[in-house]
């Protein structure tokens, strides 16, 4: 039996490609990677490509699928586990290491095949999950959710926004220094009881988060960073129904992809390329009972 088999999980994941690449005949620079390290841990990555930059999509692959191998790494070297998580400090100084390593791999790939570095630009927003902990660390925009009981939803991250209209920071930024990694890397740990969560692009934030609300008073938009449960929710039983059907990892994720491309009004007109990773634990998590 595999890790995926023994898994309490259940995960959709996928990239689409949004209508205005296909009109340009850009291809899909967004990127998920996903692995089940052990019985207790997961990894899971969402890396989303500069639309500036020509070879994004070569970077977005290659910083999801390196994220996910240097977090593995780390969850073998410090043995953490349900019972023994690791602290805000002790997770951010992990998370920011394995970032860094990261970098320096693409580094030394766009050398070798002599592509410029800005060139392979992107976000990255990773996750690594077990049953009471979500640790979670991003590099950019993007969104995360997270559900602790069924019909709440909250919000994991905060997306990096900077001072223009769809400004961000990405991994090749010029970051990687003392005040750029504690200015630009964002890391939290999550604990409770850990029913669902949720990683995204930027491209499904409309359809799946409540984004700049337009307050006629002050005359300016905020961002609340709230996930729609209405969204989220339908998606858990679906997903559970699934794995009870017995259907392949390859089978739910084609599935997915249909869902992001045209699931929803939003998808289905969406401009961007979509990616977003799913998982929701096949048992739902006991509640408390009021007293």
């Amino acid at each position: 039996m595999n890790q995926e088999e023994k898994s309490p999980w259940v995960l959709a994941y996928a990239s689409v490609i949004g209508n205005g690449h296909i009109q340009s005949g850009t291809p899909c620079q967004d990127s998920t990677a996903h692995h089940r390290i052990n019985e207790d841990w997961g990894v899971a990555v969402v890396c989303d490509g500069a639309g500036s930059a020509a070879q994004s999509h070569i970077g977005s692959d290659f910083v999801a699928r390196n994220t996910a191998h240097c977090l593995e790494e780390v969850i073998q070297r410090c043995a953490w586990s349900p019972s023994q998580l690791p602290d805000e400090q002790t997770w951010r100084k992990e998370a920011q290491r394995a970032l860094q390593l990261v970098m320096q791999r693409l580094m030394q790939f766009a050398e070798k095949r002599e592509i410029p570095l800005p060139q392979l630009a992107c976000t990255v927003l990773a996750t690594l999950y077990c049953e009471g902990a979500l640790l979670t660390v991003h590099i950019g925009d993007g969104r995360a959710a997270y559900s602790d009981a069924p019909g709440q939803w909250k919000a994991l991250i905060a997306p990096y926004r900077g001072n223009e209209a769809n400004e961000t920071v990405f991994i090749t930024s010029r970051i990687w220094n003392p005040a750029g990694i504690e200015e630009y890397i964002e890391s939290s740990v999550t604990t409770g009881p850990i029913r669902a969560f949720a990683l995204m692009s930027d491209g499904c934030e409309k359809a799946a988060f409540e984004v700049n609300i337009f307050d006629p008073k002050t005359k300016k938009y905020s961002d609340p960073n709230r996930p729609f449960p209405r969204f989220f929710e339908p998606n858990v039983p679906g997903l559970r129904q699934l794995h009870k059907e017995q259907k392949s990892q390859a089978e739910i994720n084609t599935l997915w992809s249909g869902f992001l491309t045209a699931g929803t009004k939003q998808f289905k007109h969406e401009i961007d390329d979509k990616s977003m990773i799913l998982a929701v634990r096949l048992a739902e998590v006991p509640q408390e009972k009021n007293i």
